[in-house]
């Protein structure tokens, strides 16, 4: 395996190539101007990782000039955020698609134009990209599905709450889950969208234990929709069974407060100060690898106090690159 570049620690980014980018191909001398296709905000992990993102740009003084643009969920914005970066003469561009298939041309053309491009994306979804960054999806889904499948010995019944139709982050950590579980005796006895979001995860949760129907365990695609279910249980008095969350301090605490038997897969704020790494060292001209893969071992009883930090507020997220006086100045509860 060639080793290129480290983005982010080894144990939670490494290179997945045998390929890499020659040293040289994209040097430029400095100061740079770098451009950012961003898909939309919503929730606080966006809101850390674009925080973790512009404070790395800010830190180096080679970036002229920080380009940050969102689309707002709107892909035909997205592809003309990217066309207005490439008409203004960025030196990079990094890019975080909406849909990977809808910004390819214009993720060609600008690495046609000699512009490097890295993408937060699989590396067979936007092959013509300079450096591909992956995490989350499909990795984040199996870490849920692999503790359900050992707490359970392989066999019950599970609901699985997912987030947004449609979403391609959703159906890759759904994929996750069902491969982990896939050969086992585990049924799935519902299925719902509960959108990620609080309030309708709890209704549609309350629901479900209404119908008396038997249940093992709960996967669920992200923790507001697991900490909804941890008060339905213990507002009905039923007894918690496992359930998988993510890591956010706020799921930590509400993990830690209800007593539950829980997982925290991990999704790093960190991907974006990469991606960002990443565009730096191609136009320092140094050898960066085509395709890195976040896949860290998830946060679980047995470390979870070395992640839990109760002196910081619910919209903390693990593990961040930024130093500890800009956590606490950002985070403290």
């Amino acid at each position: 395996m060639a080793q290129g570049v480290e983005l982010l620690p080894p144990d939670i980014l490494a290179a997945k190539s045998d390929q890499v980018i020659p040293a040289d191909t994209f040097k430029k001398d400095a100061p740079w101007v770098i451009g950012m296709s961003w898909p939309g905000t919503g929730n606080t992990w966006i809101v850390q990782t674009i925080q973790e993102i512009n404070y790395a740009a800010a830190q180096n003084p080679s970036i002229k000039e920080f380009r940050f643009v969102d689309a707002g969920w709107q892909p035909a914005k997205q592809v003309s955020d990217i066309e207005d970066l490439l008409t203004n003469k960025v030196d990079a561009l990094l890019v975080l698609p909406i849909a990977d298939d809808l910004v390819k041309a214009q993720v060609d053309a600008a690495v046609k134009a000699g512009i490097p491009v890295v993408v937060f994306a699989k590396l067979e979804n936007l092959p013509g990209a300079t450096v591909n960054v992956y995490g989350g999806g499909e990795p984040f889904g199996r870490a849920g599905g692999e503790f359900l499948k050992d707490r359970l010995g392989g066999k019950g019944t599970i609901w699985a709450f997912r987030g947004i139709a449609g979403s391609g982050e959703e159906t890759a950590r759904y994929n996750g889950f069902r491969e982990a579980i896939e050969g086992t005796d585990i049924k799935i006895g519902a299925e719902v969208f509960g959108d990620w979001n609080y309030p309708k995860a709890k209704q549609l949760c309350e629901n479900l234990v209404a119908t008396g129907q038997p249940v093992d365990g709960i996967w669920f695609s992200g923790a507001d929709m697991t900490r909804a279910c941890f008060d339905v249980f213990n507002e009905l008095g039923s007894p918690l069974v496992p359930m998988t969350g993510e890591a956010n301090n706020g799921f930590l605490r509400a993990w830690k407060e209800a007593g539950a038997d829980s997982v925290g897969p991990i999704f790093t704020p960190g991907l974006g100060p990469a991606i960002l790494r990443a565009a730096v060292a191609l136009l320092e001209g140094k050898e960066v690898n085509r395709y890195y893969y976040s896949d860290p071992q998830p946060i679980t009883a047995e470390n979870f106090d070395d992640y839990y930090r109760p002196d910081l507020n619910d919209a903390y997220w693990f593990p961040s690159t930024l130093p500890a006086d800009e956590i606490e100045k950002s985070f403290k509860r």
